[in-house]
């Protein structure tokens, strides 16, 4: 290919000349796999096919496809074709599909076969899909020179997770896209003949960026995990020699956890005699794993490591976390087995990575620093402001919200945080989860929540609940360890927690639960805890 990138499939189309034989993508199985001159082929056909039925430049498209080569090949199609994505989990509800067809004038939508219920939630959409896209009988002349080659022309709309009553659709054209990916190459971007689990929805942009495209345009391989179970994903993991992924906390702790209770139950590496440590480690936490690993011996350390590798093989040498806060420990327990993280922040809006870094080149609790071409500021509220060429667009069809987020060309990003003299970014929390309570004072649920980490804790959260004049009562929302004991136990580690805390992070209470509400980025929902959450069920 000659000439300069200017929309987002020629990202692909320049890798398919560079290396048209490597595999581009394939599922964890097998069952699938394309060349990266096989992926480009598909897409230049699909983008005729979508053509031919009469859709041109600024046309919306859904596209409901499961993560897969065929999640791909649909995306290449459409923006080749000069038309806007609109990607969404295929397991999103009826009701969501509605509003996102109807806020986004969607007249096609592309689906797999086992996700064809869409169509009937949808009246007046025409359903294709991914194998209708390879039908070139149907495709228009001239499939070589998409519909437009304007790089400010929106490509995606992004609806932002929790709006499920008024979406927001964040525009993010070609550019932005391109924008980001310059910036994500210029600090850390996988090598060629890489290969990159994927394991979070394709339709979230932190994915579609640093998971979908930085892998294709480095020429490294994409393997789709599938079913998201744990020993799965350890046994792709190794088999599929994978080097990287990106993955949320919650998948981290549920993956090292697999690895931890086989090298427990494997009788032939002799850990069950030379390291009691690990087999009666107490609790699941990152720090209770980390300060086991700290105790052992060098001895005891080689052993660990030549043990976790025989799970995961030798090729897995990063994880980058995203979508929620981690535990710093986590940097310990994966260094046990060679294993580097990466950390980051970014939101949809910023196109979407702001910031990033090597955990263990981090101050504890940062997300490392801006990437290369990203401004940070932070305001007089504390609140983050971001400025670069990746930034949206603005919201569709919502002017009153655009104004409101972008000022003077800084997007206003509704976090609170802070930078270090060397310019490490710290995130404080969402301005909109800010609680007042009785006494006048403002407090953030994640100042709360770093004072109640226990072993008999899998998981805690801090939402609002609402006194009889109007104020905001923090509530600690608990997660049972599995081997945590009876809720007497729970209840008796709560209030130690709680009487160790200073008295600004005292919670009023605890609920149990047996699991938290996450958004696709794996986020906590706390607006949707705090909403349910009932005074009768609080234990003071």
């Amino acid at each position: 290919m000659t000439g300069a990138i200017e929309l987002v499939s020629d990202v692909v189309r320049r890798s398919a000349a560079t290396w048209p034989d490597r595999i581009a993508v394939q599922n964890a199985d097998g069952s699938v796999h394309l060349t990266y001159a096989e992926l480009w082929r598909e897409a230049e056909c699909g983008a005729g096919v979508l053509r031919a039925m009469g859709l041109g430049p600024g046309d919306r498209v859904l596209l409901a496809v499961d993560a897969s080569p065929a999640w791909m090949v649909s995306f290449l199609a459409i923006v080749h074709a000069g038309l806007i994505v609109v990607p969404i989990p295929s397991t999103t509800s009826s009701m969501l599909v509605r509003l996102v067809a109807l806020h986004a004038g969607i007249r096609v939508g592309i689906a797999n076969h086992a996700n064809r219920w869409i169509e009937s939630a949808v009246t007046g959409l025409n359903f294709i899909t991914p194998t209708d896209l390879a039908k070139p009988k149907r495709a228009a002349d001239g499939v070589e020179t998409p519909a437009i080659r304007d790089a400010s022309a929106t490509a995606v709309l992004v609806f932002t997770s929790g709006s499920t009553t008024r979406p927001r659709a964040v525009a993010l054209s070609h550019a932005a896209l391109r924008a980001n990916l310059r910036s994500l190459d210029a600090l850390r971007s996988p090598e060629p003949g890489e290969t990159v689990l994927s394991t979070l929805p394709p339709s979230h942009a932190y994915e579609l960026v640093a998971g979908q495209l930085a892998p294709l345009a480095a020429g490294a391989r994409i393997v789709y995990a599938g079913a998201l179970l744990p020993n799965r994903l350890i046994d792709a993991i190794r088999t599929q020699a994978v080097t990287r992924m990106m993955l949320v906390p919650a998948l981290l702790d549920a993956l090292v956890h697999e690895v931890v209770e086989r090298v427990k139950n494997d009788s032939r590496n002799g850990f069950r005699e030379s390291i009691p440590g690990v087999v009666r480690t107490p609790g699941r936490t990152a720090r209770g794993l980390a300060d086991c690993v700290r105790a052992m011996s060098e001895l005891e350390r080689d052993w660990l490591r030549k043990a976790i590798r025989a799970e995961i093989g030798g090729a897995f040498v990063v994880a980058t976390l995203g979508g929620a806060a981690s535990d710093p420990a986590w940097t310990d327990v994966l260094a046990a087995a060679d294993v580097a993280i990466d950390v980051g922040y970014g939101l949809t809006e910023a196109g979407p990575i702001v910031a990033m870094g090597r955990a263990a080149e981090c101050p504890p609790g940062s997300v490392g620093r801006a990437l290369p071409g990203v401004e940070i500021r932070i305001a007089d509220d504390d609140e983050i402001l971001v400025r670069s060429q990746a930034v949206m667009k603005g919201y569709a069809g919502d002017a009153a919200a655009t104004a409101a987020a972008l000022i003077d060309g800084w997007l206003r990003t509704g976090d609170r945080g802070w930078l270090d003299p060397d310019g490490f970014l710290f995130i404080q929390g969402r301005i909109k989860e800010a609680m007042v309570t009785s006494a006048g004072e403002t407090i953030y649920p994640d100042e709360i929540e770093p004072a109640y980490g226990s072993p008999l804790f899998a998981e805690v959260a801090v939402v609002p609940l609402p006194d009889d004049r109007g104020n905001d009562v923090p509530t600690l929302i608990v997660v049972p360890a599995p081997a945590s004991g009876p809720a007497e136990t729970i209840r008796a580690e709560v209030g130690r927690l709680r009487a160790a805390a200073p008295a600004r992070l005292r919670v009023n209470g605890f609920v149990l639960r047996s699991e938290l509400p996450r958004s696709a980025a794996g986020k906590i929902r706390r607006r949707a805890l705090a909403d349910e959450l009932r005074a009768d069920e609080v234990v003071t």
